[in-house]
């Protein structure tokens, strides 16, 4: 035991560089007959293999894998065998083994639990999330990391907990909902810095600066992102100076800064080079070749393009091939930007399909997860109905007539209110499956505005580009030498041509009309009123009184919908010349009125189609207010109300 003991302190004290040399010798002395499988198996050779198998695992993680599977042969407590275990999963997660992960940090947990070490089984559980987290199974990791941060709250842990808040908000900001995904960075963000933990820090600023982005709040985003640079540069973090750096990037870009936005690539690709994956170099090429196109050097653009392509997995390929696709349009090769338009749109295919089935997988498992709960609380219910019966025939075998026909009494009295019981629960299951049902139809309205901004982006970027392609054809032409036939021809061509790209843009921007909220509520009520105005000859006038504020952009983006189904009915049914629409700000509530001089109509006597019903269910959702008052020949005024907060 001496022996080992002095082995475990020498081994630690080495540098990596003679780490690697003492393992690849001892490597050398397991597979000798002489070597160390011939001395008896024992927790201090498994921790011997350990300690080297985290010396090198940065340099070499297959010789780290076979010391620990030395080590696991070796180890005989829970305590030696949940560190081997735990050891595996760290080296598969960083091998991008994510399954194979979970696997061990699972065994890992499981056997400190039966040692009795459970901060150490808790630690383990939160890998597991960590795990799940890069499968993508969102609904599987939140539950792991509640099951920790709820242990890690019980014994007063602050700085694991604040770890479980983290990757709680890795899991928000993948499924979209970055107002929670800030909330808990910024409550981890409080713990790391009054512990002084810089290196968790600074990935937390950095994840803050990109939800903040995310929210449109872009001066919250670059306080952030100067933060994180700074303290990235005091502690020489490379890596985490490669994300920043190219953050700061994407921002002097949208500020129109290019030569401030290619030295932040530039800077962010040197950092990256240092230490990042080929996954982690993908971007910064994307967004070098992109300034290079805006700054007007095609050939550069095309050159870090291709570099990024090579490194690319499927889902990443299309940003980069469409951006080769504008470079080559830019360089004049219009025969090599119909090539990378066309694989463009293969990518998209492909990526939007997986996409699709991805969402019906995960549909299917919240579904099976709600029956499967459904019906063991159903068996559970008759269980304790059985358990009931059976305590009451043991109380009449062991009774008298008096005790009996008590019994009887008080077994009925049991039945009625079982019988309540079931009414209440098949009552609550019938709310529960409208909600469901309201759910399902929301998630499918979200769909499909998505998909109708994708296909505007497709009109807009990739075929008004292969128009714009076509139009360079054209335009190169020489028409000396032609016939007046021909030139009449040609100019036929080109003026069709020109109807065409105006036809797509007019399309891209009809189903675009969604995207102005970005700008505000009010500005893109009144873009909305202005398109209608032009394309329906309706006058329709739109007004804001003491309206400043902006609310959450789910919420605004629900208002301008609700707004937008108003105006479409106004246009189908009541025959107006003029509407009027009002936004009033009082306090904390917003009021908005829609009133037209139409035909109105009969409000005791109308049956309300989807459009009205999905407007009540959102004002019900956003906790506001909707009114209908109409009759006929006089008009119709809908009023929506809507609370800040």
């Amino acid at each position: 035991m001496i022996h080992f003991a002095i082995y475990i302190i020498v081994t630690i004290t080495l540098t990596q560089s003679q780490a690697s040399s003492l393992c690849a010798k001892n490597i050398d002395l397991v597979n000798n007959s002489k070597g160390i499988e011939r001395i008896a198996k024992s927790d201090s050779i498994a921790l011997v293999m350990v300690g080297l198998s985290q010396l090198i695992s940065s340099e070499d993680e297959e010789t780290a894998l076979d010391y620990l599977k030395i080590a696991l042969k070796s180890a005989e407590s829970d305590s030696i065998l949940g560190l081997v275990w735990d050891g595996k999963g760290r080296l598969y997660f960083l091998g991008g083994f994510f399954e194979l992960a979970e696997e061990a940090f699972n065994q890992a947990r499981n056997y400190f639990e039966v040692a009795g070490q459970l901060k150490k089984s808790a630690s383990a559980n939160n890998r597991i999330g960590v795990s799940l987290l890069r499968q993508k199974k969102h609904q599987k990791a939140f539950e792991v990391f509640m099951e920790s941060a709820a242990f890690f709250e019980s014994i007063g842990d602050e700085i694991n907990l604040a770890m479980c808040h983290t990757n709680m908000a890795g899991i928000f900001a993948d499924t979209g909902d970055h107002q929670r995904s800030v909330e808990y960075n910024e409550m981890a963000l409080t713990v790391f810095q009054n512990f002084r933990i810089q290196q968790y820090e600074i990935i937390t600023l950095t994840n803050l600066a990109g939800q903040y982005l995310k929210l449109n709040d872009l001066d919250k985003s670059l306080t952030y992102n100067k933060k994180a640079e700074a303290l990235g540069e005091k502690l020489n973090d490379s890596y985490a100076l490669g994300i920043i750096y190219n953050n700061l990037g994407q921002f002097a870009f949208s500020a129109g800064e290019y030569p401030l936005a290619l030295e932040y690539y530039e800077k962010s690709l040197e950092s990256k080079m240092i230490t990042g994956t080929a996954s982690d170099l993908v971007p910064t090429y994307n967004n070098l070749g992109q300034i290079h196109i805006f700054l007007g050097n095609p050939d550069e653009a095309i050159r870090y393009l291709h570099k990024g392509l090579s490194l690319t997995v499927s889902e990443e390929r299309w940003p980069l091939l469409g951006n080769l696709s504008k470079a080559y349009i830019a360089a004049g090769q219009p025969d090599s930007a119909i090539i990378y338009f066309d694989r463009t749109l293969a990518a998209k295919d492909s990526i939007f399909s997986a996409d699709r089935q991805k969402v019906i997988d995960e549909l299917r498992t919240l579904y099976e997860k709600d029956r499967m709960e459904f019906e063991i609380a159903r068996l559970q219910s008759v269980q304790n109905q059985n358990r009931l019966i059976f305590f009451g025939v043991s109380i009449l075998l062991a009774s008298s007539l008096v005790i009996t026909l008590l019994f009887l009494k008080n077994n009925n009295k049991k039945r009625r209110i079982s019988e309540q019981n079931e009414k209440i629960e098949k009552q609550r299951m019938d709310q529960l499956m409208r909600e469901q049902e309201w759910l399902g139809i929301k998630a499918m309205m979200t769909g499909r505005e998505h998909e109708r901004e994708k296909i505007s982006e497709e009109l807009h970027d990739q075929v008004g580009s292969l128009l714009a392609t076509l139009k360079l054809y054209l335009d190169s032409l020489g028409l000396n030498g032609y016939s007046n036939e021909f030139k009449k021809l040609h100019e036929k061509a080109n003026h069709i041509l020109n109807l065409t790209y105006d036809h797509v843009r007019d399309m891209a921007h009809t189903k675009r009309k969604g995207v102005l909220i970005h700008k505000g509520l009010l500005p893109a009520i009144e873009a909305m009123a202005e398109n209608i105005s032009l394309a329906r000859n309706i006058q329709i006038t739109v007004t804001g009184t003491k309206y400043n504020s902006r609310m959450e952009a789910e919420t605004e983006t629900g208002i301008f919908k609700s707004v937008q189904e108003l105006l479409s009915n106004v246009i189908k049914h009541s025959h107006a010349s003029f509407v009027e629409v009002s936004l009033t700000q009082n306090d904390d509530l917003l009021s908005i009125a829609v009133r037209d001089n139409g035909q109105g109509f009969d409000t005791a006597n109308t049956s309300w189609g989807q459009g009205f019903t999905t407007i009540r269910q959102r004002m019900h959702d956003l906790k506001g207010e909707f009114i209908v008052k109409s009759s006929i020949n006089s008009g119709t005024s809908v009023f929506l109300n809507i609370p800040f907060g």
